[in-house]
């Protein structure tokens, strides 16, 4: 009987402890969906951080790489890669590491980019009606999300719709991927052009 005692603190606290680490890590998650949405499509040139081409490069005097902690400028680089002014990840990174756009710690400071000619739009809200719209314009929203939707933050890119789903490009995989693969929640939304 002691033990039984015993046993149920202990798992009331485990629940607890779980119950709040699954709060604070999906807190500030807005799920959105495309359901019911038109269909729409661009033509991109998708690009991947962990290329060869600049994978070893570093986000400005910051200790991280293109490979670690490139997808916010890979995601860029889509996003302004239309037609003939296409800018690969590595070309995008060098002029950003030369003008003073990351901080110390590797972040893109936004307003920074007025400077190299860019608008960044830093939305204060996570909007499914905004995305769509930007979407719409032929302007690519770039999503905060979670690896595998449970994991670390990562951004992508979202660049269409097709039958009720945002499609992305996530400049880890070689593939567009469904934001249902990050089970549909988005943390912020920034729009470069």
């Amino acid at each position: 009987m002691s033990k039984v005692k015993f046993i149920i603190p202990i798992l009331i606290l485990v629940v607890l402890l779980l119950s709040a680490f699954v709060f604070l890590h999906f807190r500030g998650a807005t799920v959105i969906s495309a359901d019911g949405r038109e269909d729409i499509s661009f033509p991109i040139t998708q690009f991947c951080q962990d290329d060869a081409r600049w994978s070893s490069d570093k986000l400005g005097a910051s200790r991280y790489t293109m490979k670690t902690s490139g997808c916010i400028t890979t995601s860029i680089a889509t996003a302004l890669s239309r037609g003939l002014d296409e800018i690969t990840p590595g070309e995008l990174n060098k002029a950003f590491s030369e003008n003073g756009v990351y901080d110390t710690d590797g972040n893109i400071q936004w307003a920074k980019l007025d400077a190299l000619g860019y608008k960044a739009d830093v939305l204060s809200e996570v909007s499914e009606d905004e995305i769509y719209a930007n979407l719409k314009n032929g302007q690519f929203p770039i999503v905060r999300v979670r690896v595998n939707g449970t994991g670390n933050f990562h951004y992508v890119l979202i660049v269409g719709v097709e039958n009720g789903e945002y499609i992305c490009m996530d400049p880890l995989k070689d593939e567009l991927t469904p934001l249902s693969a990050y089970l549909n929640k988005v943390y912020a939304v920034r729009v470069v052009y």
